[in-house]
């Protein structure tokens, strides 16, 4: 997938039954259900993170189920392979170039908003340090941003396009695949939302931020042809371990993604110049 771009890859996935597409999708619904209602108040995900010295964040313990689940039916019943979810080894170092660059910018933002870099004093408060590291690496590159993408990038828009492919175009079916993959990821965000005290009448703005935002990470994945940069970016806007103060409230999700689907945007019309000149 080096040298393809998102269409092309699409055309080698090898697509699932349907009824398993439906179930997976299914489970997924139910799992933040049970998770943000049931597992995560008893405070057991908690403890033992707490007993791991915060080295495993709960929401890592979360994602494993997930993957399992998700895993066995996708992989093991519906024969999908780690291509078929974008997963290919030589994109991995690449990635991790990527997001140290992108964390520098996101440390070094405050001083485009006139603030002097000062390092946040909660650092050096008991197991900050390790709370905050095991949110970013377990918690979310290993957890949640890399479970989402696989997931909601990768895999669902994969699967309906081939599903759409049977009533419409290529390209139409892309389309419709992506808005409809974003749909259900802002829809799976209801849960959370509503634990975390989200007023009803706040509900419609809140997951139309989230769709946009499934949008923009999409544009990453399409742009950068690499499904590992999406995660890094995705961990960073949920998770970044800032050392600076300011860090969080001037430079979000949004400010991330821009920037870097600028850069791509420029890179993507580069090569079509030279493509066009060769």
């Amino acid at each position: 997938m080096s040298n393809t771009s998102i269409k092309s890859w699409i055309e080698t996935v090898k697509p699932v039954a349907l009824w398993i597409l439906i179930l997976v999708i299914v489970l997924q619904s139910v799992w933040p259900l049970f998770c943000n209602f049931v597992l995560y108040p008893t405070g057991i995900l908690q403890s033992f993170s707490r007993l791991t010295g915060y080295i495993i964040h709960q929401t890592f313990m979360v994602n494993i189920i997930s993957f399992l689940c998700a895993g066995f039916l996708l992989c093991y019943i519906g024969g999908l392979r780690s291509k078929d979810f974008a997963l290919f080894s030589k994109k991995i170092f690449p990635a991790v170039w990527f997001t140290i660059f992108a964390w520098a910018i996101i440390q070094l933002s405050p001083l485009a908003f006139g603030y002097e870099l000062v390092v946040n004093t909660t650092w050096s408060d008991e197991g900050v340090l390790a709370n905050k590291l095991s949110r970013f690496f377990t918690g979310q590159i290993f957890g949640n941003a890399l479970y989402e993408e696989l997931f909601f990038r990768a895999m669902l828009i994969s699967q309906l396009a081939i599903l759409f492919r049977k009533k419409c175009s290529n390209s139409k079916s892309i389309i419709f695949a992506i808005i409809c993959s974003q749909i259900i990821f802002s829809l799976m965000h209801i849960p959370h939302r509503i634990v975390n005290g989200i007023p009803v009448d706040q509900m419609a703005g809140n997951l139309t931020a989230l769709f946009i935002a499934g949008l923009l990470f999409v544009t990453l994945f399409s742009l950068s042809n690499n499904i590992f940069v999406v995660v890094g970016v995705h961990a960073l806007a949920n998770a970044s371990p800032n050392i600076f103060e300011h860090c969080d409230n001037q430079f979000g999700i949004f400010g991330i993604i821009v920037i870097f689907l600028l850069i791509f945007t420029v890179k993507w019309v580069l090569r079509k110049y030279s493509t066009m000149r060769s």
